[in-house]
Parts: C-alpha cells; sequence; structure tokens
C-alpha cells in the first residue's frame, strides 16, 4: 500500500513540476574564454536543467539518465558558486543534498526506481527548504542566533 501512495506523491509531484516549470536548453559547458562558467545563476540553471532530466529519467524508467543527471549535480555541488552562505542551516542542506545525490546515484545503478524517486522527491524537498533559507537571510528574516558578545552588548 505504501508502493502505490508513494509514486503517486511521485507522479503528482512531477505533473507539477512540468506544469508549472519550462526547462531550458543545456546550458554550454564552457563559456567563450574555455572557463566553466562558475557564477551562482549558472549553477542553479544547470542544477534545474539536470533536475528536469532526473524527473524525465524517473517517467521513462531511464536509469542511465538519472544517473547522468546524479553524476553532474555531484559535480555543480562541488563549484564554488554553490557556497552562497556561510551558515550552518545552509551546510546542512547543502549536505543533505549530496547524500541525496549518492542515494539516487545508487538507486539508478541498481535500477531501484522507487529508490529513486524517494531520493529525488527528498532531493527537491532540500532544495525548497534551502532556497527559503537563503531568501530569508537574505531579507533578514532568518532568526538571530545571538552568541555570548552579542549578548553581552545587550546587558
Amino acid at each position: 500500500m505504501l508502493k502505490p501512495m508513494a509514486l503517486s506523491g511521485v507522479v503528482a509531484l512531477a505533473l507539477a513540476t512540468f506544469i508549472y516549470s519550462t526547462p531550458g536548453e543545456d546550458p554550454p559547458a564552457k563559456q567563450k574564454s574555455g572557463k566553466a562558467s562558475d557564477t551562482k545563476d549558472s549553477v542553479m540553471k544547470k542544477k534545474l536543467v539536470q533536475a528536469h532530466k532526473i524527473l524525465e529519467g524517473l517517467a521513462l524508467n531511464d536509469f542511465s539518465k538519472l544517473k547522468s543527471a546524479a553524476d553532474e549535480l555531484a559535480i555543480l555541488r562541488h563549484q564554488a558558486s554553490w557556497m552562497v552562505l556561510k551558515t550552518r542551516d545552509y551546510e546542512v542542506y547543502s549536505n543533505d543534498f549530496q547524500r541525496q545525490i549518492e542515494a539516487l546515484q545508487k538507486a539508478a545503478k541498481n535500477k531501484n526506481i522507487d529508490g529513486a524517486a524517494l531520493a529525488y522527491v527528498d532531493m527537491t524537498l532540500t532544495c525548497v527548504k534551502c532556497h527559503q533559507h537563503v531568501r530569508e537571510e537574505a531579507i533578514g528574516l532568518a532568526p538571530v542566533k545571538f552568541d555570548k558578545t552579542m549578548l553581552a552588548r545587550l546587558e
């Protein structure tokens, strides 16, 4: 019973993703200078392209596409521009994302569609939470964490 419900959730997520987003073409890996693009926006666009490929791989039961897209995400994860914040929460989200990529790679290698779907859903939820965190930090809505020196100034 859990398996049909999990697959229903993936199908609903897939449908929502296709309806509310439009995948772009694969961004070029290198710019005219020959150096890999390393801007935050570029990394995010590449990440979205790979997420769409994962979703397509899930829909088509294409484990090769799943593995390839997960491998690309793993490479993107290690680019310097990935680290847009230096907060503990951001680091946790980033590490969670890495573990979910690894779970997706393993599921694709083992031809485990249920495991791949679960890793994709977990990865997507982590992305949403992380982006929320980044937005909150950017506009100053993130909860303030006081250290001893800040508390001393308040007294």
